[in-house]
């Protein structure tokens, strides 16, 4: 499909997050165009760049365009094969003589929408393949990007060794040139400045997989040896249903143990080691509990990845229509955690937020502080507070955004637009 097997870098630069998210998942589905970085601001777009050099430019000037014209001068004079697509909403005569005096390529009116802007820019991928012009910034290989994106899904370095087939000293040899191109210090200021640049995504999970209705192959029953577990043995035995019972003691990936069919776990009364690291699938997972849970307990388990509760004392008569349900993609929740569950939802409907994790005022000053590259005892320093009390809030904030460290943090508040929101409230 290539001319010449090139395929053309995009930066895109705009304060409307929707309109830069979504140019982004537009051109990502295009082979010909690579989206190197999107970002909010002129000081992130020059930064960006500098560090990836890309062959395209789309510049969102809104309902101003005079206000881009010293940032779009800029990167003219730093880079001459650059190519520079402004889509604006309104322009004057003067505006256009100043955008040409810029070296602005091309104007496109919003009105035109997104197949007029498609359409402009494989012309200019055309050219660029036709010029050769390069733009060689600091860069990231290939190798390094990955690493890069693994670390921000809150991956370990043995974890993305694995995946990635390398030796865990390579992927720190390549994390220590990230740091060094990002000139940051720490995993999570480097986390923090690749997502401002647009460089790292959080993909949303995934849905879970629909069964049809009696086509469930294989079902697995993890957690400790318990009568609960015994008695959720029996109810599926009862109804024919195939299971095994999983005994390994590292909560081991699903995927890696029953392969491609995402079988559903069943977790009887599990400790954390039981839990399933769902790697890049969703699969469906069903709760039993022997104890009562407290709305805490229900809302981590729920945050964890589990879309079914059921209590112990309910496994004949509940544990296969409630797996059912699971398998099906529907949530569904013991009766004694339903009623406060129900209001719970009820009450965030009218919110303005339309449902965003509510980060307490302290919640969010780690956040910031996270994002900023601190350490817990710097943030405990300039927070006035104990390195406790930073530790447990920042697993509170975990939990709040389904994540299991610093660096995932921060990819999922910055997928969310929680960072911008902070700093709106901040200012």
């Amino acid at each position: 499909m290539l001319s010449n097997g090139r395929v053309i870098r995009v930066a895109i630069r705009s304060s409307r997050r929707l309109f830069r998210d979504t140019l982004a998942v537009c051109l990502s589905a295009q082979p010909e165009f690579t989206v190197v970085g999107h970002v909010a601001d002129d000081g992130a777009l020059l930064g960006l760049c500098d560090l990836c050099g890309p062959d395209v430019v789309i510049y969102d000037a809104g309902p101003c365009l005079t206000e881009a014209l010293s940032t779009l001068t800029d990167l003219r004079g730093r880079y001459r094969f650059l190519r520079l697509v402004v889509v604006y909403e309104r322009l004057s005569s003067s505006d256009l003589a100043a955008s040409q005096q810029a070296g602005v390529d091309t104007l496109v009116p919003s009105s035109h929408g997104l197949d007029a802007l498609l359409m402009l820019l494989h012309q200019h991928a055309e050219a660029v393949r036709a010029g050769g012009g390069t733009q060689n910034g600091v860069g990231f290989t290939e190798q390094e990007r990955e690493i890069l994106t693994l670390t921000a899904a809150g991956h370990t370095v043995s974890r993305i060794a694995e995946l990635l087939g390398l030796t865990p000293c390579t992927v720190e040899n390549a994390k220590r040139r990230i740091y060094q191109k990002l000139a940051v210090s720490s995993q999570s200021h480097a986390v923090a400045r690749a997502a401002a640049l647009g460089l790292v995504n959080r993909l949303p999970p995934g849905r879970p997989r629909v069964y049809a209705m009696g086509g469930l192959r294989l079902a697995v029953l993890r957690g400790p040896d318990v009568p609960a577990r015994h008695q959720a043995a029996a109810a599926l035995l009862s109804q024919h249903i195939p299971f095994v019972t999983d005994t390994a003691p590292d909560g081991e990936e699903v995927d890696d143990y029953v392969g491609s069919s995402a079988a559903p776990v069943i977790l009887v009364d599990p400790g954390p080691e039981h839990w399933p690291r769902l790697g890049q699938s969703w699969v469906p997972v069903l709760l039993v509990c022997s104890a009562p849970m407290t709305r805490g307990d229900i809302l981590e388990a729920l945050g964890r990845g589990a879309i079914g509760i059921v209590a112990a004392e309910r496994i004949g008569a509940a544990l296969v229509p409630a797996l059912t349900l699971v398998v099906s993609g529907h949530l569904t929740v013991d009766p004694a955690a339903a009623a406060w569950l129900i209001d719970a939802v009820g009450n965030r409907a009218g919110e303005p937020d339309g449902g965003l994790p509510d980060l307490t005022t302290r919640e969010g000053d780690i956040l910031r502080s996270i994002a900023a590259g601190h350490t817990v005892r710097q943030t405990a320093r300039s927070l006035g507070i104990a390195e406790k009390t930073v530790e447990n809030t920042q697993a509170r904030l975990f939990r709040k955004l389904g994540a299991r460290n610093r660096a995932g943090a921060l990819a999922t508040a910055h997928a969310l637009g929680l960072l911008e929101l902070l700093d709106e409230h901040q200012d």
